[in-house]
C-alpha cells in the first residue's frame, strides 16, 4: 500500500488506556506515546507504506496525560521524519528505511528499559502470477515440500469477491494465494486458462500427499474435494474403536484455522483471518471489509488485492502449528479432526443441495396470514375505540394502560412496557391483549417467513441456507440466510409454513427427530439410577416423573401434573431457578421451589451432578462435554452476582447441550457417509435442532428410514437408549 492514514489521537489514547503507565527520565508519562509509535512502526511495515498521513485532533480538546503525549509524539515524528508537510487535518511524511530505523531508535528512548522488541511484521516476498507454467511449477514445489513431512503444511487462501454474483449466495472466486515458505507467498488470479475449477483440481491433487491448511475451508469445497473426503465411506470413529481415529497424526489431513480457533475459544463467534493473525502471531492484518469496502474487489488496486491474499495464506501457514498445539494441549484434536472437519464437508453438501420452496404456496400462505391480521386489526381498533399504530410500543402502552385503564407495571421514562411477558399475564382477562399477541405473532410470521423467505429462493427453486459450525458457544449448528432453525412449531398456523417445503418430483422427505435427547444425556451424565430406570421402562418420562414427584400412581397422573413435570424436567436441564419455573407455570415461587425440591428428592443424582459440574467449572474455568468440547465460563468469576448465577446455569447446561450437539454431528457424519457408501440417490438436506431431513428417492424409502433411525440411535453409547422417531411425507409438514 503506497499511503496509509493514521489517527494519532486514537493511537495514543488506545495505547495509554491498554498498557501499564510508565514515565521517562524526566517524569513525563510516555506509555501512550510509546505504544502509539510501536503500532505505527508495525502498521507501516505490514502495509509496506511509502507515505503516512497523520490526522491530529486539536490537543487543546484533550486533557492531562493523553493531550501531552499526543503533542509529544507529534513533535517527535515531525523531527524524525524530517520532511513533514502540513495538511488540512495534520501532517504527512515520506517513509523509507532510514525513517523507520530512526523511529525504532526513538522507541528505545521512550521505552522504560531502553529495549524494544521488533514489531511483528509480514517479512515475506509477495507476488502475483497468471503464467500457467509458473503456476504449475509452484504446485509441483508445494507437492514436493509437503510430501516430506506430514507437518510440512501448505497454506492456501481463496480470495472471494465482497459482492455476490446474481441470485446465488456464493461470491465469485477471484484467485488463490499459496504459501509454504515463510519467506514467500504467491497469488494466482483467476484469468485466462487459470479457472477456479483448475485451482480446485490442483488442491485436490495436493491433498493426496500434503497437509493443506486454510481459513474457512467450507468456502473451498465448491471447487475442491479433499482426498480424505473423496475416498471416505465410513462414519465417525473414536480412538476407542476406530482404525482411522488417530490417522491425523501420521497422514495428510486438511486443517481449518477458523474451526480450530473457534474450538479453542468458542465464546468468540466472529473469527476472521485478522483475529487469528492478532491472537496467534501478534500481526496486524486489515479486515477485508475495511480494506475493500462494499464495492467489488475487482475495482481495487491489483497490488492491494494480491498482498492481502498472500498475507492471509501466510497467517494460515504460521498459525496452524500454534493452534494445533493448543488443541492438543486442550485435548480437542480428536474432536477437531474426527467430528468438526468431516462435518464441514457434510454441511457444505447440505447447503449445495438446498430445499425446494414453492413460491406460489408461500404467497398463498402470506395471503392467508394477511386475512387474519386484518381481522385482528379491526378487532383491536374496535376494542380500543380508535385506530393507532399497533406496532408502536409507545402508542400501544398509552391505549392499554391510559385510555383503557388496564393494570400496568411501573411506567418508565420510555413509557409503559408492552413486552410479551407483560401482555401474556393480561391476555386471559382482556381479549384485546390476546388479540394483540396473536397479531404480533402472525405479523412476524408474514414478514419473516411468508415475505422474507421468498427473497432466498434461487433460480433452481431451492433455498440454500448457510449452516454455521463456529457460532454458538455450546457447539450447536446454526442456520443463517435464511434462519431455518427458527421455523415455528408452537402454533398450527406457524407449523403450516412447512407445507411450503417439498422434495423434488417423485421423492419424499424422511424426517427423524431425537426424542428428549438432552434429558437422556442428563440421565447418563448424572448417573441417577431412578432416572436411568425410568428411561429403561420405556414409558412416558414426564408421566413417570409426575408419578414419582407427586406420589400418585402412573395411571392416575393428571394432564396438569404431567405438564408441570415436563416443565421441571426440561427446566432442570437448563438450570432453571424456582423463580423461572414459577413464571413458566404461572405459580408462586414457593410452589415452584416445592416442585423442584420434590424432583431432586426423586432424582438425587441430578442434584449431585449439578453441584459437581458447577464446582468443577469454578475450579477449572470451563465445562466439558462427553466428547471433550470445552466451554470457557468466565462469568463464574464475575463480581456481579447475576453474572455469576448465569455462569452457574451455563455450567449445568453446557455439558448437556454441548454433548447433544456432538451426538447430532456424529449422526450427520454417519448418515451422510452411509448414504454415500450404499450409493443411494437420497440426500441429507436439513438439520434443525434435534431433527434431520433426507430428500428420499421413491424406491429407497424403506432403506433410508431404517438407515436414518439406526445411525441416529447409534451415534453415542449412553446408559439409556437414544431414541429417534422417523416419519415420511410429501412435504415437510406431513413428514414432521
Amino acid at each position: 500500500m503506497d499511503k496509509i492514514i493514521v489517527n494519532l489521537d486514537e493511537y495514543v489514547s488506545g495505547a495509554y488506556y491498554s498498557i501499564p503507565v510508565f514515565t521517562d527520565s524526566e517524569g513525563r508519562v510516555v506509555s501512550g506515546a510509546y505504544g502509539a509509535l510501536f503500532k505505527l512502526i508495525g502498521t507501516i511495515r505490514n502495509e509496506n507504506a511509502r507515505e503516512v498521513e497523520v490526522v491530529c485532533t486539536d490537543a487543546s480538546e484533550k486533557v492531562g496525560a493523553v493531550a501531552d503525549q499526543i503533542e509529544l509524539l507529534s513533535t517527535l515524528i515531525k523531527e524524525t521524519a524530517g520532511d513533514a508537510r502540513d495538511t488540512e487535518n495534520g501532517f504527512s511524511f515520506a517513509v523509507n528505511d532510514t525513517v523507520l530505523n530512526s523511529f525504532s531508535d526513538k522507541l528505545s528512548v521512550l521505552s522504560p528499559n531502553g529495549q524494544v522488541k521488533a514489531a511483528p511484521s509480514f517479512n515475506l516476498t509477495m507476488k502475483s502470477t497468471a503464467d500457467l507454467n509458473e503456476v504449475e511449477e509452484i504446485f509441483r514445489s508445494a507437492a514436493e515440500y509437503g510430501a516430506k513431512e506430514v507437518t510440512n503444511y501448505v497454506a492456501y487462501y481463496f480470495l472471494t469477491d465482497t459482492v455476490a454474483a446474481g441470485d446465488s449466495k456464493y461470491k465469485e472466486i477471484l484467485g488463490l494465494a499459496i504459501c509454504f515458505d515463510e519467506d514467500e507467498a504467491v497469488y494466482i488470479p483467476v484469468e485466462n486458462f487459470i479457472t477456479a475449477d483448475y485451482l480446485g483440481k490442483k488442491l485436490t491433487e495436493l491433498s493426496q500427499t500434503v497437509s493443506l491448511v486454510t481459513f474457512d475451508i467450507k468456502e473451498s469445497y465448491r471447487v475442491f474435494t479433499p482426498d480424505e473426503i473423496a475416498d471416505r465411506d465410513y462414519g465417525y470413529e473414536s480412538k476407542e474403536g476406530g482404525t482411522e481415529a488417530t490417522s491425523y497424526k501420521n497422514k495428510p489431513r486438511c486443517f481449518d484455522n477458523l474451526i480450530a480457533a473457534y474450538l479453542v475459544n468458542p465464546n468468540k463467534n466472529d473469527y476472521e483471518v485478522f483475529d487469528v493473525a492478532k491472537e496467534y502471531l501478534s500481526l496486524t492484518l486489515e479486515k477485508k471489509a475495511d480494506l475493500f469496502g462494499k464495492k467489488s474487489i475487482r475495482e481495487a488496486e491489483e497490488k492491494t488485492v494480491f498482498q492481502y491474499a498472500c498475507k492471509c495464506a501466510f497467517v494460515c501457514l504460521k498459525a496452524t502449528p500454534l493452534i494445533r498445539k493448543k488443541l492438543e494441549k486442550l485435548q480437542m484434536e480428536e474432536l477437531f479432526y474426527n467430528i468438526e472437519m468431516p462435518l464441514s464437508y457434510v454441511l457444505f453438501s447440505m447447503e449445495k443441495e438446498g430445499i425446494i420452496a414453492r413460491r406460489e404456496e408461500l404467497k398463498a400462505y402470506g395471503d392467508k396470514l394477511q386475512v387474519r391480521i386484518t381481522e385482528l386489526e379491526k378487532a383491536i381498533y374496535d376494542a380500543a375505540g380508535v385506530e393507532f399504530n399497533i406496532n408502536s410500543p409507545k402508542q400501544l402502552g398509552e391505549i392499554l394502560f391510559e385510555k383503557l385503564g388496564l393494570p400496568a407495571e411501573k411506567k418508565t421514562k420510555s413509557g409503559y412496557s408492552t413486552a410479551a411477558d407483560v401482555l401474556e399475564k393480561l391476555a386471559p382477562d382482556y381479549p384485546i391483549v390476546a388479540d394483540i399477541l396473536e397479531y404480533r405473532g402472525l405479523a412476524k410470521l408474514k414478514s419473516t417467513y411468508a415475505d422474507g423467505l421468498a427473497a432466498y429462493i434461487e433460480d433452481d427453486n431451492r433455498i440454500h441456507t448457510s449452516f454455521n459450525q463456529t457460532i454458538t458457544a455450546t457447539g450447536r449448528i446454526s442456520s443463517t440466510e435464511p434462519n431455518l432453525q427458527n421455523i415455528p412449531m408452537r402454533t398450527e398456523l406457524g407449523r403450516l409454513i412447512r407445507k411450503v417445503f417439498v422434495p423434488k418430483d417423485g421423492y419424499v422427505f424422511a424426517d427423524a427427530d431425537y426424542s428428549q435427547i438432552e434429558l437422556r444425556i442428563l440421565a447418563h451424565m448424572s448417573e441417577d439410577q431412578e432416572l436411568i430406570a425410568a428411561y429403561h421402562e420405556g414409558k412416558d418420562i414426564h408421566g413417570i416423573t409426575a408419578s414419582k414427584v407427586f406420589h400418585v400412581p402412573f395411571e392416575e397422573v393428571t394432564p396438569l401434573q404431567r405438564r408441570n413435570a415436563k416443565a421441571v424436567n426440561f427446566g432442570i436441564v437448563y438450570g432453571i431457578s424456582s423463580f423461572g419455573l414459577s413464571q413458566d407455570l404461572s405459580i408462586s415461587v414457593k410452589e415452584a421451589k416445592e416442585y423442584m425440591d420434590k424432583y431432586f428428592e426423586t432424582y438425587p443424582g441430578v442434584k449431585a451432578y449439578q453441584d459437581r459440574v458447577i464446582s468443577d467449572a469454578k475450579e477449572k474455568g470451563y465445562s466439558l462435554t462427553m466428547f471433550g468440547r470445552r466451554r470457557p465460563i468466565p462469568e463464574l468469576k464475575a463480581s456481579n452476582f447475576n453474572l455469576r448465577q448465569f455462569g452457574e446455569r451455563v455450567a449445568m447446561n453446557a455439558p448437556i447441550q454441548g454433548t447433544a450437539a456432538d451426538i447430532m454431528k456424529i449422526a450427520m457424519i454417519n448418515v451422510y457417509f452411509r448414504l454415500k457408501k450404499e450409493q443411494l440417490l437420497s440426500r441429507l438436506i436439513l438439520q434443525i435442532h434435534d431433527e434431520l431431513v433426507i430428500e428420499t428417492a421413491p424406491d429407497e424409502v424403506e432403506k433410508v428410514t431404517a438407515l436414518l433411525t439406526q445411525e441416529m440411535e447409534r451415534a453415542a453409547d449412553l446408559s439409556v437408549p437414544l431414541l429417534a422417531e422417523c416419519h415420511t411425507g410429501t412435504d415437510w409438514y406431513e413428514a414432521k
